[in-house]
């Protein structure tokens, strides 16, 4: 349940990215906090994901060393992402690529055979395929957004704007908990932007009570 958050302005021509960085085991205990984002400073582009987090950097590794560009990584990531999941034996997960495809700023998803499907329904395993100018999750509850007042992002909206719907929205699904009851985003709130002449990024914000060897806070008061 990593929250991964894409807002991708062509207004702006710049896309933001939103993740924690809450790292655990399948207890839900936490294993380690650190950045989720692979960040490709060269191209400029990001690649995020969920799920075997080994898979996730074997695969962003291996696919870098074969793409000279965001342009072709996207032109070859349906052909080598099965073959990368067969070399390496890699359990599932699924890929966000955030960057700019033929000029304009872009997010894209793909997923390998398995249980990881941010997408829901049949999305077939090694399809890649744009994903709109937003893409947010996990998505909080309808009564989470009512009492909150939570506006989604709009990429034609002020940059400032656009930074605080993600981070009101990245503290909302910190309170939406996975199927046992506990919260799985955690550690701390990271904010991305990609630009056509570099990435940044900061910490949104922290969230202290959270600890390594434990599971997250449902104190919902911090």
């Amino acid at each position: 349940m990593t929250a991964n958050n894409f807002v991708a302005s062509k207004k702006h021509n710049c896309i933001w990215v939103a993740t924690d960085a809450a790292s655990y085991f399948g207890n839900g205990v936490v294993s380690e906090f650190r950045s989720k984002v692979r960040a490709i400073a060269e191209w400029p582009a990001v690649i995020t994901g969920r799920g075997n987090s080994f898979g996730l950097d074997t695969a962003t590794r291996e696919l870098c060393s074969r793409a000279a560009s965001f342009d072709e990584i996207i032109s070859i990531v349906s052909r080598d992402l099965p073959l990368i999941v067969e070399q390496f034996k890699l359990r599932p997960f699924e890929l966000t690529l955030a960057g700019f495809f033929k000029g304009q700023p872009m997010v894209f998803f793909i997923r390998t055979p398995g249980e990881h499907n941010s997408m829901g329904g049949d999305w077939p395993a090694y399809l890649v395929c744009p994903v709109g100018p937003t893409l947010f999750g996990p998505w909080p509850s309808d009564e989470l957004i009512a009492a909150s007042g939570f506006v989604e992002p709009d990429p034609d909206g002020e940059p400032e704007q656009i930074t605080g719907g993600l981070r009101k929205l990245l503290e909302l699904q910190r309170r939406t908990p996975a199927e046992d009851g506990f919260p799985r985003v955690g550690g701390f709130a990271e904010l991305t932007v990609i630009r056509p002449d570099g990435i940044e990024q900061q910490i949104l914000c922290r969230w202290p009570e959270d600890r390594i060897g434990h599971r997250m806070s449902t104190n919902w008061e911090h």
